[in-house]
C-alpha cells in the first residue's frame, strides 16, 4: 500500500532501529567467519558408513573424520542407539576402524 498508514508505520520502525545502530533486514548478511582447519593428523572425511555396535548389530552412521593414533586409525562417527526405554540417543564419539565398514548395506 504505497503512502499507507502500514508503509508509514513500517517507515518509523525501520528508521528508529537505524538511529539505535542496529543492521537493516535488507543489508547483506556479514560473511560467517573461516573454519578453523583440523587439528594435526587429523582429516575431514563426510560419508555414509555402519558401525558395528556389539549390543545393536550394525547401525547407520555419518563418517566425520579420521584420525591415526599409536593403535591405528579412528574414525569419527555419529549414529543413533536406542536407550532402554526404546528413545534414540544420538553418539558422536571416535571409534576404531575396525568396527566401521563403508556405506549402502550393513556388513
Amino acid at each position: 500500500m504505497p503512502g499507507g498508514r502500514w508503509s508509514h508505520a513500517y517507515e518509523e520502525r525501520y528508521r528508529a532501529a537505524r538511529a539505535r545502530g542496529e543492521p537493516s533486514p535488507f543489508d547483506d548478511p556479514a560473511p560467517a567467519p573461516p573454519t578453523p582447519p583440523p587439528p594435526p593428523g587429523e582429516r575431514t572425511a563426510v560419508t555414509h558408513c555402519w558401525v558395528l555396535t556389539p549390543r545393536d548389530g550394525p547401525r547407520p552412521g555419518l563418517l566425520l573424520a579420521w584420525r591415526r593414533e599409536d593403535g591405528g586409525w579412528l574414525g569419527r562417527v555419529a549414529y543413533v542407539l536406542l536407550d532402554p526405554a526404546g528413545r534414540p540417543v544420538l553418539v558422536d564419539s571416535w571409534v576404531p576402524a575396525a568396527v566401521l565398514r563403508p556405506g549402502a548395506r550393513p556388513a
